[in-house]
Formats: C-alpha cells, sequence, structure tokens
C-alpha cells in the first residue's frame, strides 16, 4: 500500500511539474505575443509622430520596401518606400510650408491614434486595425477636431523590426468647414 502511495504521489509531482513547464512555456508564448503587439503599437505611434512632425525619413522609414497605402474608397496613395517618401515630402509642403527641410518641427496636423486591435497572424506578419483622430488649429481658435477614421494595416517583420505593408486609411467622419477655413484638404 504504501508503495503505491509513493507511486501516485510521484505520478502527481510529475504531472505537476510536467504542467508548469506547459504553464512556463504557455506564459513565455503570451509574454512575447504581448511584446510583439506592444511593438506594432509603437509603430502606429512613430507613423503619426513621423506625420505631425512631416518628416519624409521617418515617415517613409516606417514602412516596408514594397508597401502599399491607400486612401478614401480604396484609392492607391503611393506604393513603394520612395512614393511614399515623396508623400512625405508633399505633406511637409501642405502642412508645414515655413519649416526647413532639416527642421524637427510639428506642423498643422496632430494625429491621436487609439484602439488597437492586433492579430499577430505569424512570427513575421500582422494585421491590425487603430482609431485616428486628427487635430487642427483653427486660425484665430484652438484646436478641434477635423476628422476621426481608422487605419486597417498589414504588418511584416522585417530583419527583426515590424513596419506597415499595407495601410488602408478609412476616414468616418470629417469636418469639411474646418477643413474648408484651414486651407488644408482643398480648402483655400
Amino acid at each position: 500500500m504504501r508503495a503505491n502511495a509513493t507511486r501516485t504521489m510521484t505520478s502527481m509531482l510529475a504531472a505537476v511539474l510536467v504542467s508548469a513547464g506547459v504553464a512556463t512555456t504557455t506564459l513565455a508564448a503570451g509574454a512575447e505575443d504581448a511584446l510583439e503587439r506592444f511593438r506594432i503599437q509603437e509603430l502606429q505611434s512613430r507613423y503619426a509622430l513621423a506625420h505631425d512632425l512631416t518628416d519624409p525619413d521617418m515617415y517613409a522609414s516606417v514602412f516596408t520596401e514594397d508597401a502599399e497605402l491607400y486612401g478614401a474608397g480604396g484609392r492607391l496613395l503611393a506604393k513603394g518606400r520612395e512614393a511614399l517618401r515623396a508623400a512625405g515630402v508633399n505633406d511637409r509642403r501642405r502642412f508645414n510650408a515655413g519649416a526647413a527641410d532639416d527642421e524637427r518641427s510639428f506642423g498643422a496636423l496632430r494625429h491621436i491614434v487609439t484602439n488597437s486591435v492586433i492579430e499577430l497572424t505569424s512570427p513575421t506578419t500582422a494585421t491590425g486595425f487603430c482609431y485616428v483622430m486628427t487635430i487642427v488649429v483653427r486660425p484665430g481658435g484652438g484646436p478641434e477636431i477635423l476628422s476621426l477614421g481608422r487605419y486597417e494595416d498589414e504588418y511584416r517583420k522585417v530583419d527583426g523590426e515590424w513596419l506597415i505593408a499595407k495601410r488602408e486609411i478609412v476616414m468616418d467622419m470629417g469636418n469639411s468647414e474646418l477643413a474648408e477655413a484651414t486651407g488644408l484638404f482643398g480648402g483655400r
């Protein structure tokens, strides 16, 4: 009987140790996934910062070499890092006209990125979604919301760094009167 109890205890202990190993492995995998999601959220924030600084090089650097950027109605805005850099140069002219090319200067817009939902689809790919709110200062007034929308993204990990492979910018709501008053987006 005592041998039987010892064998049962040994089996239970072995089961606990095996479970602990599995739990540790599962916990480690969960922590790694959380870290990867955090890195992608930071990428979303770097995109917003690059856009707000109107820094063409920083803007292009958050995308893969073959990235695609889509706007309203699925219209292709830019394909490839060089085209994205050119879009960044154009944005600097439109939204930060007085800044010298090498000057670190915030432009007319602020992009607030929130509510990120990221799905890791493989060790080197992911999809994501986040809301974006664009703020602008009305002439003679204060900051106001210009638009509310979302980014629908595909990400790729290249040389250990997450980058945007495809981004669709979806505008859900916009303030056309404010765009006109500020001269942004087809205004004066």
